[in-house]
């Protein structure tokens, strides 16, 4: 049986890692959208359904029309695409709605695969997150039982939201 724990660190970046970090999450909504309205407006057009596969293959050239993409790396932007690809999973099987777009307020974050990302240092308390194309970020927080990460997700929320 596998375990799937998980542990929260709060981030603490400087001024310009933030501004790149909402700019980031800006994109990767950018993305879901673009990919919702591929599969959406192919199947009401051709009456042909979209398979993760088939969006994961042009991401290369979705890339070189793009270019600020460029910089999130390949498989943070292939787990976006998985992402929608499990809202229709959902859908079709019945758990929940069709798939919406997403605005900027209700898109909150990105995952990455932890094996790209970097690595967390930490002696307990504090430490910091090394994240490709950023640098390192201040984090705080205690993992009770500390293991090797398998993915990394960065939520942001909205400074006037509260929670």
């Amino acid at each position: 049986m596998i375990v799937t724990r998980r542990t929260t660190f709060r981030l603490y970046p400087t001024k310009s890692q933030e501004s790149k970090l909402h700019y980031w999450r800006r994109l990767h909504k950018d993305l879901y959208n673009a990919c919702l309205y591929h599969r959406k407006t192919e199947y009401q057009r051709f009456g042909k359904s979209i398979s993760y596969y088939d969006q994961q293959n042009i991401q290369p050239d979705f890339k070189e029309c793009w270019h600020e993409y460029k910089e999130l790396g390949s498989q943070a932007l292939q787990a976006t695409v998985k992402r929608v690809d499990y809202a229709f999973q959902r859908f079709f099987s019945g758990l929940g709605g069709y798939p919406k777009f997403k605005s900027a307020r209700h898109y909150r974050g990105w995952t990455y695969p932890a094996t790209c990302v970097g690595k967390a240092h930490t002696t307990g308390d504090n430490g910091y997150l090394e994240l490709s194309n950023l640098g390192s970020i201040q984090i705080r927080g205690r993992a009770r039982t500390w293991g090797t990460p398998t993915t990394c997700t960065i939520i942001l929320y909205n400074h006037l939201e509260t929670r």
